[in-house]
């Protein structure tokens, strides 16, 4: 199936590039719809009612641009920028201010932007009189801007807390507009409140039209309550006392004090309400048709089938084909995913090897994988690195034989997805030991050095990434981005992909089926431990892995194990930036065996990258990472607080 709609992509891009991101103060966004003499005059014909609703979908952030305008999804623990120029370094190193804000990350100007783009259309599109316009149209407008403007409240909790609740376009003539943060229990019920009523009014997945595809139905409205149920319900904001002298002017706390277990029932059942749609299902590619399935890994219960077990699925190319195109672009574990400007090579670049025929050497390197996210991958027996290490696992060196399972060492071969061909003597890199008997995950999110490419070339069809400095791949003094970690992101790489902006046009899915699983198993776990449902669904997410199950653990066990998938599950959608801060794990500056921090603060490791000889292969800290408890939040502008006399409350620390 297509993408999103080539026409409205089209409008959206069109209509994108003409909104003014540069005002200073959020309450006066103004963008092209300001641009007329009479607001009221372009409200009239079905062209401009669709302009404007294709605007409102042009404020979504570009999700797929992780060094720079989204950041989040490329900073924290498990990326690591290929330059210091870049602002997901600048993010994870936290060199902004209030008053020195990169322009890419100032969210609080630009949602407000996006909520002043919706309520105008929300209040203005009913006076369409256009006789092209079919019956229910601008209803369905509507619904589509009510949602995106839930979606971007949504957004502005997450990384600013609290907000200025404005749901209508201002009257800056009357001087009458509203300044105030409302308490984070306003803003939850205000967003839910909106999700709620137009989810009653968005269409199901199965009711939107193939030329329609991205646009929201009522279980993305569903998932995107759930998340801030979850989100509202989690450490950082239920019963933290560090916030009680965090408090609006009139002097009540933005963050209840007091912990409430019934929150983490509310996020459950909100996302129990979207498993009970039997709408969505987790994409399992059944194994060997039509190539040879690599085997699962030696553990009890790798014989039981899918679901009650991982046979019979296919559970690389069944990871693989969530993100990088071909034919499951759409699927069924899809709840909702975007188009975003220059998506294609945004997503290809982040895996593709500078010296490739098919590169260009100004956009790749831009994100890395860190050595805390390799080493949270599991070993294909399901257990950690830690309990397999000097067995199944070696962290030292390079690695002299094949693996049988992933790592073939044939380039020639079809009985792996994975060409390495290290063993032609030094003609080719030889790969990693920490690589091999990894889990089908791991080879499907990250490239190392050794890893084929594939390109459209007779005489060397594959192309192996050289990660040591001096190379064409590797780190150089100057200013061109390199791998510095010696992981490149290959999760949103084709197999087939033979050139940078992606043979396969690529997916984004901003909320799939295992969120809801993993996200559902969590709130559950915290309010009614040992339900069956928890590993229930946890471990649907291990199967389709091509991993054992989990058997019954403590509370803080099993919590521990939601965690661990997350952070391997979703690495670089955007979601671990948010998880370890609502998990209140960010501050931890506790270390494991192998020196990684558990917050995200601290030593960032990976391979010795300038390096050319046996040390490249040696576990090193490559940079460091800042965190304080301040970051929890981002700032508000210094110039929006300054500018309302003391009514628009700073967060904490800022």
């Amino acid at each position: 199936m297509k993408k999103m709609s080539t026409k409205i992509m089209a409008l959206i891009f069109m209509v994108s590039i003409s909104v003014n991101f540069q005002s200073c103060d959020y309450l006066e966004s103004e963008e092209y719809l300001h641009e007329v003499d009479n607001l009221n005059d372009i409200w009239k014909s079905r062209k401009d009612i669709r302009q404007s609703w294709a605007a409102c979908f042009g404020y979504l952030p570009n999700f797929t641009d992780m060094h720079n305008s989204w950041a989040f999804a490329g900073a924290g623990d498990e990326g690591h920028s290929g330059l210091d120029v870049y602002v997901a370094l600048q993010l994870s190193q936290n060199k902004y201010n209030a008053d020195n804000m990169p322009d890419a990350l100032n969210y609080w100007t630009k949602l407000y932007q996006a909520i002043r783009a919706c309520n105008l259309l929300l209040e203005k599109s009913t006076l369409a009189d256009d006789k092209l316009l079919k019956e229910g149209e601008v209803e369905g407008y509507q619904a589509d801007v009510r949602f995106l403007r839930a979606y971007y409240y949504s957004l502005l909790l997450e990384i600013y807390g609290p907000f200025v609740i404005v749901d209508k376009t201002i009257d800056y003539a009357s001087g009458d507009y509203p300044t105030s943060r409302a308490t984070l229990q306003e803003c939850v019920n205000f967003i839910v409140g909106e999700l709620d009523l137009v989810g009653q009014q968005l269409p199901n997945q199965a009711a939107i039209l193939s030329s329609d595809l991205g646009r929201p139905s009522k279980a993305v409205a569903m998932a995107t309550k759930a998340r801030v149920l979850l989100w509202s319900a989690s450490p950082l904001v239920n019963g933290n006392t560090e916030y009680s002298t965090f408090r609006t002017k009139a002097g009540e706390p933005f963050f209840n004090p007091s912990y409430d277990a019934s929150k983490w029932q509310a996020a459950a059942n909100a996302y129990k309400s979207i498993i009970d749609l039997n709408q969505y299902e987790l994409l399992a590619l059944p194994a060997n048709e039509g190539y040879k399935t690599v085997p699962l890994g030696n553990f009890v219960g790798n014989d039981v089938p899918w679901p009650n077990g991982p046979a019979g699925v296919d559970p690389y190319r069944s990871f693989k084909a969530l993100f990088s195109g071909g034919d499951h672009y759409w699927n069924k574990e899809v709840i909702w995913q975007v188009s975003r400007p220059n998506q294609n090579v945004n997503l290809t670049a982040l895996g593709w090897p500078r010296g490739h025929k098919a590169s260009n050497s100004g956009i790749i390197s831009r994100i890395a994988g860190t050595q805390k996210l390799v080493d949270a991958f599991y070993m294909n027996n399901g257990k950690t690195i830690e309990e397999e290490n000097r067995k199944l696992y070696e962290d030292n060196g390079a690695s002299r034989s094949a693996d049988n399972y992933y790592i073939k060492g044939d380039g020639a071969s079809d009985l792996s997805p994975i060409r390495t061909n290290f063993l032609k003597g030094n003609v080719y890199p030889s790969i990693p030991n920490r690589v091999m008997n990894r889990e089908a995950r791991f080879y499907a999110t990250l490239g190392f050095h050794g890893r084929g490419f594939k390109q459209d070339d007779k005489t060397d069809p594959y192309y192996y990434a050289d990660f040591r400095a001096e190379t064409a791949d590797g780190y150089i003094e100057t200013d061109r981005p390199s791998v510095r970690t010696g992981y490149s992101i290959v999760k949103y790489v084709n197999d087939g992909d033979m050139r940078i902006e992606g043979t396969f046009e690529k997916q984004f899915p901003v909320y799939r089926l295992a969120e809801i699983y993993l996200s559902y198993a969590e709130a559950l776990n915290e309010f009614q431990p040992n339900h069956p449902d928890i590993l229930k669904y946890l471990n649907l997410i291990r199967f389709r892995a091509g991993l054992p199950g989990f058997t019954v653990g403590s509370q803080a066990e099993v919590r521990a194990w939601i965690k661990k998938e997350r952070m391997i599950e979703f690495a670089f959608e955007g979601k671990r930036f948010f998880d370890v801060r609502r998990w209140k794990d960010a501050e931890r500056v506790q270390r494991d065996i192998w020196g990684n921090p558990a917050g995200v603060g601290g030593p960032v490791y990976g391979m010795n990258y300038k390096k050319t000889d046996i040390s490249f292969y040696d576990r090193t800290i490559i940079d460091g990472y800042s965190f304080k408890k301040k970051d929890y939040f981002f700032p508000l502008p210094f110039v929006d607080v300054s500018n309302h006399w003391g009514e628009l409350v700073q967060n904490p620390g800022w």
